[in-house]
């Protein structure tokens, strides 16, 4: 077979490229984080897309200290979360990470980046899961039954933990 591609520079820069990223479980006495953004009524979890050249981890640690104005300490991998191409967004991969609990000092020192964000809260997990949106929403049910069962990190489609067997079955 004749390599259709003049080097590996040309075969890698023609594979498919996939946005990732990175989200964060942050508690402070016993609730979790949620955000605003300017640019939806919904609220989310806080994190945002990881840049080139950076990881997941220091994409969310970037996301963090512009966004919030917190310096926080991932303590696990929760959840990787693959999106299927819907819409303008295309497909991409998301990391949920869980942190310490935040002190009363890093709580009152959260700061909004006004660009990005409208506003944030301290909520119940049953409270959050009705105003984040839909995908944010399944996506955290889904790590949480996940942590629930005893799983460390969760792999997740479309927020949806996958039934391994139904899909070996296909094979």
């Amino acid at each position: 077979m004749l390599n259709a591609y003049k080097d590996d520079k040309e075969y890698y820069d023609s594979l498919p490229r996939k946005r990732i990223g990175t989200g964060a479980l942050i508690f402070y006495k016993n609730q979790i984080l949620v955000v605003q953004p300017t640019y939806n009524p919904s609220w989310l979890l806080p994190g945002g897309t990881v840049e080139a050249e950076e990881s997941p981890l220091e994409g969310l640690h970037r996301e963090m200290k512009t966004q919030l104005n917190l310096k926080i300490e991932p303590t696990r991998l929760i959840a990787v979360d693959y999106i299927h191409n819907r819409d303008v967004k295309g497909e991409y991969v998301q990391f949920l990470f869980e942190t310490k609990e935040l002190n009363e000092l890093q709580a009152q020192g959260i700061k909004l980046a006004s660009e990005e964000l409208k506003d944030y809260k301290f909520v119940d997990i049953e409270q959050a899961i009705g105003m984040l949106t839909a995908s944010a929403a399944k996506r955290l049910e889904s790590a949480l039954i996940s942590l629930q069962d005893g799983q460390l990190t969760t792999y997740l489609e479309d927020g949806n933990l996958p039934s391994f067997r139904a899909q070996m079955a296909l094979l």
